[in-house]
């Protein structure tokens, strides 16, 4: 089946990708010059301080680690900043929070490096009151390389093709990847301990088929542990389209299920099987949730396009 061929080649392909990330404009025609390194600047969020609380907002603070490999390589890291509100559904323009200093960095790293409430109000230009539950913060890494490359951009191959620098491989991964290009923080209603927590049933209950194996979901029904990945963060792993350990995360707060724009890690060469969110999901309780969402929203592998797919969660 072709299907199988073309996901066998991506993962090759996406074992291949971490050591040569970006190919830079050639004026011969396109011709790919000598590789470069690509900009090396991995971020993790303590999730002790990765959200922020919709009744007490004015005592937030979000706290990073950064690691990289080449920092005698890069000039800058700025941090920029927009603002999605929830209830409105409009999103601010990206506007500049923070540089990162890299004199900070000790053998690569830097630790506990906070961004204050009062700093992201300042930069979007809001007040205490503009922050409301599931109104999002997000935050983008933009590294600057002392040869005047910059990550993440758009950059121009054979003279009429566009790309990014950096591939969706990596912009759709976990904070393990060598290259953070955002990071979303949650106007949070707080949770009681343990909510949204253990063992769950997962069920594909609606939605398309498996078109690569011929199995009747892409979701398989099997037990699952639904764990806190931080204050209103949880994820499960499961089995997609018959590959286990598909990482599956969604935010749970004020009433309301959010799902990130996710990704399977799998795909055929072009942008990935992702899902994005389908309209609200809501909850009463933790007993059981139901999510709806677009599966294959990019586009890839030849395959139909935002196929709206539920996943019920019944606690066990």
């Amino acid at each position: 089946m072709k299907y199988l061929k073309y996901l066998s080649v991506f993962l090759v392909a996406a074992m291949l990708l971490p050591f040569s990330s970006c190919v830079d404009d050639a004026d011969d025609g396109g011709r790919f010059p000598d590789l470069q390194e690509a900009a090396n600047m991995r971020i993790v969020v303590d999730q002790d301080f990765s959200s922020i609380n919709a009744d007490d907002p004015a005592s937030a603070k979000v706290v990073m680690d950064f690691f990289s490999e080449n920092l005698a390589d890069i000039e800058k890291v700025d941090l920029l900043v927009d603002f999605f509100d929830f209830s409105e559904g409009t999103t601010t323009a990206k506007t500049f929070l923070k540089n990162v200093p890299l004199s900070s960095f000790s053998d690569g790293v830097m630790r506990k490096f906070e961004i204050s409430f009062a700093e992201f109000k300042a930069a979007l230009g809001l007040e205490d009151a503009d922050f409301d539950g599931l109104d999002q913060i997000n935050i983008y890494n933009e590294t600057t390389m002392k040869d005047g490359r910059v990550y993440p951009s758009n950059i121009v191959i054979n003279q009429n093709v566009t790309v990014n620098n950096v591939t969706p491989n990596i912009q759709n991964s976990a904070a393990t990847t060598s290259f953070t290009s955002k990071i979303t923080v949650f106007v949070q209603c707080p949770l009681p301990d343990g909510f949204a927590t253990g063992k769950y049933m997962v069920e594909q209950t609606a939605g398309p088929s498996d078109p690569f194996f011929g199995n009747p979901t892409r979701w398989a029904a099997e037990e699952v542990t639904l764990e806190a990945t931080g204050p209103i963060n949880r994820a499960f792993k499961g089995t997609y389209l018959t590959f286990t350990g598909i990482q599956f995360n969604f935010v749970v707060t004020c009433g309301t299920l959010v799902v990130p724009k996710g990704s399977a890690g799998l795909g055929c060469g072009g942008a990935g099987l992702n899902w994005v969110q389908e309209g609200v999901n809501s909850y009463v309780d933790d007993t059981e949730f139901t999510i709806t969402i677009l599966d294959n929203s990019d586009g890839d592998c030849g395959i139909p396009t935002a196929e709206p797919l539920t996943l019920k969660l019944t606690k066990l």
